[in-house]
């Protein structure tokens, strides 16, 4: 007896299954490949077939992306443009071929305006093999971008955190801050010249190797309040959301308190006769710090009076600023979402270099509305931050923002005093009239309360 013919039907769903199951392997094999953001640049091994790929034009790509480009790079065209002539003295002593010492490019040289954009494309979260074949170049070579773009960044004057390329603001810079968050203030603090947290930067485990290289034990990168591995990322800033004030030297089970009094800027603090900071003028953090002369935190614990529990809503409004900087920081600049799996040598100046280009970004009203990553970066985000496990051996989730816009998955991971001298909160004398004492008389002569919503 002859066999019946297959319906048409089921050779259609033959083939759609086995399309599904190439797609599926090509996938796995790029999620493998994908693994690491660091990449040694060799070049092309001797002997090997070149691959031909057409160099793509900026201009190009953005009309092609239409309104989607902003999304792409987070910032508009002249934004790139400006921050492109801002770094082209950089990018060319960063990417001279002159002294190449073989070879040539068969695909023709790479514009510095090109490797920018593919930088940025990085930044933003998209996958190194969208980059790839948007721009025309090989991994490589946006690898070598990527690195370029972050030591002509950080090596720009122009792009500084303060003028003069200064750590720290200058006492007309801190008067400037300081009539802003007086004019956010609904108590008038008038006093305050930034806010001040921490930050955890969420990295993959480092290696025993690189450990020992810097001497610093494996385990203390480990945050245990937040499961993740990474560094503390220390930062103030202003009325305005704008970074002045950076450190990042500290691995990410370091508290607040003890990495803070360990920076230059806290050590020079801790003498009172330091004239770093105006007369009378403070620094706004949360509990993970101490109240001093230069220092304005809440009131901690439960039973506070009427006017200190005003206090702590006041201050809070001007605190959060920093809070909220951080939430820019992270939803413009995608990698921050997920772990940075590259040489924990490399995560400070990477760091460093997205937050000099937050501010630019918002010098030049880049910054308000951010827009949403594109739904295949979005995708290439949660993939990343999927890699890790956590103690439970659950998949680990992408960094969102909550309700406020802040970064609740890094933030507030240094809320201890475990590595304080005794494990305690430090106390302060009682005698000093400190300028956060003076802003709690201020809201008690204002009979100020905490609204009632």
């Amino acid at each position: 007896m002859c066999a019946l013919p297959t319906p048409p039907a089921v050779w259609i769903r033959r083939r759609r299954r086995r399309r599904r199951d190439r797609l599926m392997m090509v996938a796995c094999v790029l999620e493998i490949l994908d693994l690491d953001d660091e990449e040694v640049v060799v070049g092309r091994t001797i002997g090997s077939t070149n691959i031909r790929r057409t160099r793509k034009k900026v201009k190009d790509m953005w009309k092609e992306l239409g309104c989607y480009a902003r999304k792409a790079h987070r910032m508009n065209m002249d934004s790139l443009k400006k921050l492109h002539s801002l770094l082209l003295p950089a990018l060319r002593d960063e990417f001279d071929i002159k002294g190449r010492s073989r070879g040539k490019t068969p695909n023709g040289n790479i514009s510095t305006l090109l490797r920018l954009s593919a930088a940025i494309r990085f930044f933003a979260g998209g996958s190194v093999y969208d980059i790839m074949l948007s721009h025309g170049m090989g991994k490589q070579s946006v690898y070598k971008s990527v690195y370029g773009v972050v030591n002509a960044v950080n090596a720009t004057a122009a792009l500084a955190f303060n003028d003069n390329g200064a750590e720290f603001p200058s006492h007309e810079e801190q008067r400037e801050i300081a009539a802003g968050f007086r004019a956010m203030s609904a108590a008038d603090f008038d006093k305050i010249i930034l806010t001040l947290d921490g930050m955890l930067v969420w990295t993959t485990q480092p290696s025993a190797a690189e450990c020992e290289l810097i001497e610093i034990g494996e385990r203390l990168f480990h945050c245990y309040r937040k499961d993740k591995f990474g560094f503390l990322l220390m930062a103030g800033c202003d009325h305005e959301t704008r970074f002045r004030w950076v450190d990042i030297k500290h691995p990410a089970s370091t508290s607040d308190y003890l990495a803070w009094t360990n920076t230059d800027v806290g050590i020079e603090l801790e003498n009172d006769d330091s004239d770093l900071i105006l007369p009378d003028h403070v620094i706004a953090g949360d509990n993970a710090f101490v109240e001093n002369m230069t220092m304005a935190t809440p009131i901690p614990g439960t039973q506070i009076t009427d006017v200190e529990d005003a206090y702590n809503f006041y201050l809070s409004q001007v605190r959060i600023t920093i809070e909220r900087a951080f939430g820019i920081l992270v939803h413009r600049w995608g990698i921050l979402r997920r772990p940075l799996s590259m040489s924990i040598r490399k995560v400070p100046s990477i760091v460093i270099c997205l937050m000099r280009l937050h501010n630019f970004c918002i010098d030049n009203g880049d910054s308000r509305r951010t827009p949403t990553p594109r739904s295949r970066d979005e995708r290439h985000i949660r993939r990343r931050a999927a890699t890790q496990r956590t103690r439970d051996d659950e998949r680990q989730a992408a960094v969102s923002l909550d309700g406020n816009g802040i970064p609740s998955a890094l933030v507030g991971s240094g809320h201890h005093f475990r590595d304080a001298p005794r494990g305690r909160r430090p106390r302060r004398n009682n005698n000093d009239l400190t300028p956060m004492r003076k802003m709690i008389r201020k809201v008690a002569d204002a009979d100020l309360r905490r609204p009632a919503f």
